[in-house]
């Protein structure tokens, strides 16, 4: 009978089934609040096992960024070697120092990593993404945000470099989408920079000054990672709310049936909350731009 009001009301008091009680939904939280705690504890003992298995490409990504342009009649951006050398350096530094920023704790700035390639600009930008599973997924972020949306349509561009580096970054195994624009044709009378939608403008010491950019080659773990954490975490969490909406379900037809049905506050707040998670699970991606 105890078993039985896991999943049925109550036969005297007609209280919901204890799997979708308050306090039932208060241990689930707890429950994958340790499970996020346990993928990080893995992630920094065992680097590697988890991680993203992505399909990107670096020439998709170009192909999409113009498709995007020419929409608005803007004039496509070309691949420029020193660019991709640019976008390349700094994908790998990223890993190297283990961050994911425009601007590393070393102190290193997106331009010197244009710059140091041998890239003379007169006005540049950079546009960065992580863990997307696709090309169009990261092209699709980009466009979604109004600063990295501004500056991929930015009519000043004429070139283009763009770098997919895989590594290790906080102990998972991550691809790296590093996105840099550039032209050397005079725009302004200091060279600028756009980054996150902030311009700025670049001394003439910075910008004479070649920086010295070694990045070091990473040891990776052969194969793809072992486990995605996402997937799990998602997978986990749709289970969870189909369980729930089907007690809540029954739940409904066992009251009816015993005539003590009513629509209650709890019973709608159940309902709503698990509309909003289901339809921000399926919407969701593991992606971060920068």
């Amino acid at each position: 009978m105890i078993f039985r009001n896991f999943f049925l009301p109550h036969q005297d008091t007609h209280k919901k089934a204890h799997l979708i009680s308050w306090e039932a939904i208060l241990i689930y939280i707890l429950l994958f609040i340790l499970l996020q705690v346990g993928f990080s504890i893995v992630g920094y003992t065992k680097p590697g096992v988890l991680g993203i298995s992505a399909n990107l490409d670096q020439k998709k990504l170009i192909e999409l960024t113009n498709q995007e342009r020419e929409k608005l009649g803007l004039v496509p951006v070309l691949e420029n070697s020193a660019l991709d050398k640019a976008a390349a350096l700094k994908a790998q530094n990223m890993f190297d120092e283990n961050y994911w920023a425009h601007f590393a704790p070393s102190g290193k700035t997106p331009w010197d990593f244009i710059l140091g390639s041998g890239y003379k600009f007169t006005y540049a930008g950079e546009n960065l993404a992580k863990n997307f599973y696709s090309s169009d997924e990261v092209v699709k972020a980009w466009m979604a945000s109004t600063t990295h949306r501004e500056n991929l349509l930015n009519p000043k561009y004429q070139d283009i470099g763009i770098a997919v580096v895989e590594g290790v970054l906080n102990g998972q195994k991550t691809t790296l989408v590093v996105q840099e624009f550039g032209t050397t044709q005079g725009i302004a009378s200091q060279p600028l920079v756009n980054v996150s939608g902030k311009q700025t403008v670049v001394s003439a010491k910075e910008y004479n000054q070649k920086p010295e950019l070694l990045a070091a080659v990473q040891t990776l773990p052969s194969g793809k990672p072992l486990v995605d954490p996402y997937l799990i975490l998602r997978t986990a969490s749709l289970g969870l709310i189909s369980l729930m909406v089907i007690l809540l379900l029954v739940d409904f037809i066992v009251l009816k049936k015993r005539g003590v049905f009513r629509i209650a506050s709890s019973r709608v707040a159940h309902m709503a909350i698990l509309g909003a998670a289901a339809a921000t699970l399926l919407n969701s991606n593991p992606g971060v731009i920068l």
